[in-house]
């Protein structure tokens, strides 16, 4: 008993000072490292929920300390009980924003987005889904292929037929189907489109949905992203999504490689939880039901690290330029073995002018470039940063008098800019007038208070 009592003296003497001298610390290793001091907080925790087990193993001992002699199996119970408990409550932290997600947005979220062994997500067919822009949702809607489409539009298959590749850009996130450039040059145009973009996506994806479509469909044009994150995006093997991590296709020194396992992180039952009861029960289940995909991700994690270290699996490249030369190169050779016409596109770039291109593009194939930043930019004599994201952004007004940027993605002035600057260049006009529509947007845009 003494013992006992000497040894949880010890214990929540040590809890006692982590707890009310953790700012102290955490102040003293400010100096030390900052990667330390940004984790830091998060390893207290975890060093304070180790020390409570290790206390209540300690006083328990008389109790099982002839079994834990005797029995091998028990041993290793024992030994494994800690890390046990640190890794599910560590699930706990990784699922706490999809429960609170779930609480909040849980019937409007909807079942978008599903998990592909190819292309690491896509959307689902026929699906329906909302985005929230400030106080409001913005519905999307996706066709029988899972590609963005108005609510009711439908497939003429009149040419000229553009494709469309990128991310949430190229895809209109933020805006209504009917207000993205996609939807508006192929009115312009007279013809259909295929908006293949998806938020998220890189240029490994990009790549895959060119080979599935290009032959498949050979488009008049295809009008293809360029942005610098695209190529990053696909120079990793995961993307996060909630707290959890699911693969994705990339590239490597080789080349374009599959996800490196069969990714099943979507899987999470959100708009179940929404109309339950906020209490421990509710999260229990959520906990049960959503343990397995994190904890399949976590070994499927470990297993692909492992054949990394034994060559098994290649690394991802680190060569920004020979990707960019690689996934690009790749829809041109697409573009022209199909008879279509390649077009990339430059924006979101921020405050500035002409994007560098891979050198292979603009001199090497002569694709031609549509340069949407420098289009508003020059339409406006923008001077500065503050004004270019007003142009371009979305902003609102949540306390009734100060403005604030709800989204940086392009506002529908902006798309119809793009819309009017890919049609100047795919038709080789001089100069192409934006419609009133659009410059009745301006007005209301550049009206706005500024922050």
């Amino acid at each position: 008993m003494k013992q006992n009592l000497k040894f949880t003296a010890y214990i929540f003497a040590i809890l006692a000072i982590l707890h009310f001298g953790q700012n102290y610390i955490l102040q003293f290793l400010t100096g030390l490292n900052q990667w330390l001091i940004a984790h830091f907080g998060g390893v207290v925790t975890y060093l304070k929920l180790f020390l409570i087990l290790f206390w209540a193993l300690g006083i328990t001992y008389p109790l099982w300390k002839r079994n834990f002699k005797h029995s091998v199996a028990f041993r290793f119970f024992i030994i494994l009980l800690i890390p046990a408990v640190l890794y599910a409550w560590s699930l706990r932290m990784q699922m706490l924003p999809m429960y609170n997600l779930a609480k909040e947005r849980g019937e409007k979220v909807g079942k978008v987005y599903v998990n592909d062994p190819t292309l690491g997500y896509k959307h689902l067919p026929n699906s329906t889904g909302y985005r929230l822009l400030g106080f409001r949702d913005i519905i999307i809607y996706h066709d029988e292929n899972g590609n963005r489409v108005p609510q009711g539009y439908k497939h003429t298959g009149k040419r000229p037929l553009v494709l469309f590749l990128g991310c949430s850009v190229s895809y209109g996130d933020a805006v209504f189907a009917d207000s993205t450039f996609a939807y508006l040059l192929s009115q312009k145009l007279g013809g259909d489109y295929i908006n293949a973009a998806t938020s998220g996506y890189g240029l490994s994806q990009m790549v895959l949905k060119a080979e599935e479509l290009i032959p498949k469909l050979k488009p008049d044009y295809v009008v293809t992203q360029y942005t610098s994150w695209l190529a990053h995006r696909s120079m990793g093997q995961y993307q996060n999504f909630l707290g959890g991590t699911f693969p994705i296709p990339y590239f490597s020194d080789q080349g374009l490689e599959p996800p490196v396992f069969t990714p099943n992180g979507l899987k999470i039952p959100l708009a179940d939880f929404k109309a339950t009861p906020r209490n421990i029960w509710d999260f229990t289940k959520f906990y049960i039901r959503v343990a397995p995909v994190l904890i399949y991700e976590d070994v499927m994690e470990m297993v692909v690290k492992v054949k990394t270290l034994f060559g098994m699996t290649p690394p991802p490249t680190t060569d920004e330029l020979k990707v960019e030369e690689i996934g690009y190169g790749r829809i041109a050779d697409l573009c022209e073995k199909n008879g279509s016409e390649m077009f990339i596109w430059t924006t979101g770039t921020g405050f500035g002018y002409r994007t560098k291109l891979p050198p292979s593009l603009v001199y090497d194939r002569k694709i031609p470039v549509i340069y949407a930043d420098t289009a508003l930019i020059n339409r406006h004599n923008i001077k500065d940063g503050d004004r270019y994201g007003r142009l371009y952004g979305h902003w609102y007004k949540p306390n009734g008098t100060d403005s604030v940027m709800a989204d940086g993605h392009p506002n529908p002035y902006a798309h119809e800019i793009i819309a009017n600057e890919m049609y100047r260049v795919i038709k080789g006009d001089s100069a192409v007038a934006a419609d009133s529509t659009a410059l009745l947007g301006l007005k209301k845009i550049a009206s706005a208070p500024k922050k």
